[in-house]
């Protein structure tokens, strides 16, 4: 059986936050970061960016590919394969 999770590199996260609307728009079909299954924050003292996938994730059934892995416009999240 093949895995599939999304895979996120904070390091070249923007902070943009694209991915959090991208998936409250999949999940609601609307634009509401407090519903995403994707978190993005950002530690003000540091500027480190960390980002968290919940347990929500359903890694967008019924879509082509997850919408926060296709709008990520920097590459920060992937969806990996595995076993």
């Amino acid at each position: 059986m093949i895995m599939k999770k999304i895979v996120a590199d904070s390091h070249i996260c923007s902070g943009c936050r694209t991915c959090e609307l991208a998936c409250s728009h999949h999940r609601a079909r609307i634009f509401s970061p407090e519903i995403s299954s994707v978190r993005v924050s950002k530690n003000s003292a540091t500027g480190e960016i960390v980002i968290q996938i919940r347990s929500t994730c359903d890694l967008c059934e019924n879509e082509q590919a997850p919408l926060c892995v296709k709008f990520c416009a920097y590459d920060a999240l992937k969806l990996e394969e595995g076993h």
